[in-house]
């Protein structure tokens, strides 16, 4: 079958939707931020391709896998095996690298054992095996230290403050501890402590204390600051909590270095290079090594091991190492590093369904993703792309826009056929046309100081010196790898009592929370019920007593099917309501509560004659997230949704300096220019705001740049210009400078 056909699709926000899509092109889904884009890519045609390949496993077999209904569609016709490259990180395991993601390590691996002298099984260059892994650092090639001058002031005494971290602050409990075990001198300056002394107060180990006071016993347990924070963070080769971050640094093991493998595994050599180091190589140099290997035994190994380098350079990350763990991989990388794993794969007839695949990514790296997603349509396969970027657009082969709003405002196909053809039609194509756009701002604020950071040398920074004006919209820029969010990461340890780190992460894990109860209108909201009905307002709660009693709250149902795994099936009680059905009787203003909730942010906001309510929706709306109902639950929200949500909370705020990761991530050319509205205000309100952006609308319309570069990785690192963006675009040098040039032009 040659189309992908789908009708009545009711999923989500759609409205009966009916669509032909064609295999074996790049299809691009486009429209505002929650028109339904991610619906039909997702959970229609990903989803149910992945159900009915499941279902068709052994019994056993799909205990082990994801489980999914079929999606609200009457008709689904012409689907094959999918697969998703998302843009969900890699979590919580430090041994996953990029080149176990890949074969690339395994086909080094081979090399070594294969080549390298003394002859030895490929198991003892593997980290990740008793045989090859480093004793120390059990194969993580990385342990944490401590950074003692972040978390002491040797210049001050204990009863002025020389302990840094929070949980020591003078008068506090753990501050209070340690004055209680008599060891210290509390106005001593610790620069005067004697080394016993200062070792004692940051490396004790836990001891139980106590005093006596007549027939009162008081006991505790003392133990160094450091040694405590260590303990709490009892994975900290994982990752450190963010406020304990500041203090500590993950550096390379001691005795591999990096490399993660034993002695005896690091003493092999291939052109004078162990495995370790080649595994710590930018993937670039990596390849040139593996090229230069002339051995016989190797031939039949490299074609495989070049063709895996070659594809995860072509996807824009060459700057990464095949020893660079997972976990420490943006969104965006990973993603990007998953798609260089299907570049190898022979499969065809697949449709593959990716989550913009330019995230993250400069635009001089955005080619290269076009190529690869024209590649895995020339292998055979369909690729669905949801995406913003205007190089993909113009690129695909076909185009679905999906609008023509958010959330009950979209759900409806507005125009599906070639690029060429919608310039007039449809809100796309008339920013890409030229009939909207993002205009230049003429002048640029003055600054009315700085925050300087000294000496930066995280991961690839070069020792690093800048200062980031105040009061002002400034832009990070540079490509993939450039050290921008180690920059950052500086910026927070050097000055992290006054930057707000504004990111994509989720506002909220559980199901129990949703928007209304995040902006704290839900109170409000219960008590007005309340008052209306003369009941407690917790009976408006489905937290509380007016939870249906079979789904706790919840509206759904988790079964066990024994092997087949469980379940989540919608509450047949209160059929997904979350209420009991008695409080569904109670209405305030001939609206029960279950109906509130299914109100978008601007439908709340004209039905609630409350001014703090009325606030509160109109915040969200200004964030852009108007289209977002009350009810829904903050777990579902995506990761641009998630910042916008805690960017709302700060509107009011002023004097603060915020920094902001990717906004435009996931947002279409009429949400950027609301962005950019957003982001004036903030400044214009006596705010600072520094964003890590890739997009040339918000770059150009930044009042300073600061672009690292010139490349990523080790040839990375180093301020490359800064400046006003008409003054970075004329530094030939700067890639951004070169594409700031030209949308200054126009």
């Amino acid at each position: 079958m040659s189309q992908i056909v789908i009708k009545g699709a009711r999923e989500n926000n759609l409205k009966g939707v009916d669509l032909v899509i064609p295999r074996n092109q790049v299809v691009c889904f486009v429209g505002v931020s929650g028109s339904g884009k991610s619906t039909i890519a997702f959970d229609i045609i990903a989803r149910e391709g992945a159900r009915q390949y499941f279902e068709s496993l052994p019994a056993y077999a799909r205990r082990y896998l994801p489980k999914s209904n079929r999606p609200n569609v009457e008709e689904l016709r012409g689907i094959s095996a999918s697969i998703i490259i998302s843009q969900d990180r890699v979590h919580g395991n430090p041994r996953s690298t990029v080149g176990t993601l890949t074969e690339a390590y395994t086909y080094l691996r081979m090399l070594y054992s294969r080549v390298g002298l003394p002859s030895m099984d490929s198991s003892y260059y593997s980290f990740n095996h008793p045989y090859g892994a480093c004793k120390k650092c059990k194969g993580l090639g990385r342990a944490v230290e401590v950074n003692v001058n972040k978390v002491i002031d040797r210049n001050k005494s204990l009863n002025e403050g020389a302990l840094r971290p929070s949980d020591w602050y003078v008068g506090g409990r753990q501050w209070s501890i340690v004055k209680a075990t008599g060891y210290f001198n509390m106005d001593e300056k610790l620069r005067d402590y004697e080394p016993r002394e200062l070792d004692r107060l940051l490396y004790a180990p836990p001891e139980m204390l106590q005093s006596v006071s007549g027939e009162f016993i008081d006991r505790w347990t003392f133990q160094g600051v450091v040694h405590r924070i260590i303990h709490r963070n009892n994975n900290t080769h994982r990752s450190l909590s963010e406020n304990d971050m500041k203090y500590f640094e993950l550096v390379d093991c001691s005795e591999c270095r990096g490399g993660r493998l034993n002695a005896k595994s690091l003493e092999v050599r291939l052109n004078g290079k162990n495995i370790g180091e080649v595994g710590n190589m930018p993937l670039g140099e990596c390849l040139t090594f593996v090229k230069s290997i002339t051995h016989k035994n190797a031939e039949v190994i490299k074609p495989r091991l070049i063709d895996q380098l070659q594809g995860l350079i072509s996807v824009g990350v060459g700057y990464l190492s095949l020893n660079r763990s997972a976990d420490t991989l943006s969104g965006g990388e990973a993603q990007r590093v998953k798609m260089a794993r299907q570049l190898g794969c022979d499969l065809v007839e697949m449709v593959y369904v990716l989550d913009e695949p330019t995230a993250g990514l400069h635009p001089r790296d955005v080619t290269k993703v076009v190529q690869n997603l024209k590649r895995l349509r020339d292998n055979g396969n369909s690729v669905i792309v949801v995406e913003h970027d205007e190089t993909v657009i113009r690129n695909a082969d076909y185009i679905v826009e999906v609008g023509p709003g958010g959330g009950k405002n979209g759900g409806e196909i507005i125009y599906c056929g070639e690029l060429k053809n919608c310039y007039d039609k449809t809100l796309t194509g008339k920013y890409l046309s030229g009939e909207k756009g993002v205009k230049a701002k003429n002048e640029y604020r003055n600054s009315s100081g700085g925050l300087e950071i000294t000496n930066a040398a995280r991961h690839n920074l070069k020792n690093v010196s800048v200062k980031i004006p105040t009061s002002v919209l400034v832009a990070l820029t540079g490509v993939s790898g450039s050290g921008k969010s180690s920059l950052v990461e500086e910026l927070v340890g050097q000055h992290g009592d006054k930057v707000v780190l504004i990111n994509q992460g989720q506002v909220g894990a559980t199901k129990r929370g949703c928007i209304a109860t995040y902006v704290g209108a839900f109170d409000k909201i219960r008590q007005y019920f309340a008052q209306a009905n003369r009941m407690h307002p917790s009976l408006f709660s489905f937290n509380s007593h007016g939870a249906c009693e079979q789904c706790k709250g919840a509206g759904i149902i988790e079964m066990d099917m024994n092997f087949l795994g469980n379940v989540q099936i919608k509450c047949e009680s209160c059929g997904g309501a979350r209420y009991k059905e008695k409080v569904l009787k109670y209405k305030y203003q001939d609206k029960n509560i279950v109906e509130v909730l299914q109100m978008t942010v601007t439908e709340a906001r004209d039905f609630f004659d409350d001014f703090e309510i009325r606030s509160q929706m109109g915040l969200l709306a200004e964030v852009g997230l108007d289209y977002i109902e009350l009810g829904q639950t903050l777990d579902t929200l995506s990761g641009g949704e998630s910042q916008r949500l805690k960017l709302a909370s700060k509107l009011q705020a002023k004097g603060e300096f915020y920094v902001l990761d990717e906004p435009t991530s996931g947002l279409h050319f009429a949400d950027v220019e609301k962005l950019l509205r957003l982001l004036n205000r903030l400044v214009d309100n006596g705010n600072t705001v520094l964003v890590v952006e890739h997009n040339l609308d918000v770059i150009k319309n930044a009042d300073w740049v600061i672009d690292l570069g010139p490349e990523g990785g080790d040839r990375g690192g180093r301020v490359v210009a800064a400046g006003t963006p008409r003054e970075i675009a004329k530094k030939k040098k700067s890639y951004t400078g070169q594409y700031l040039s030209k949308v200054l032009k126009s």
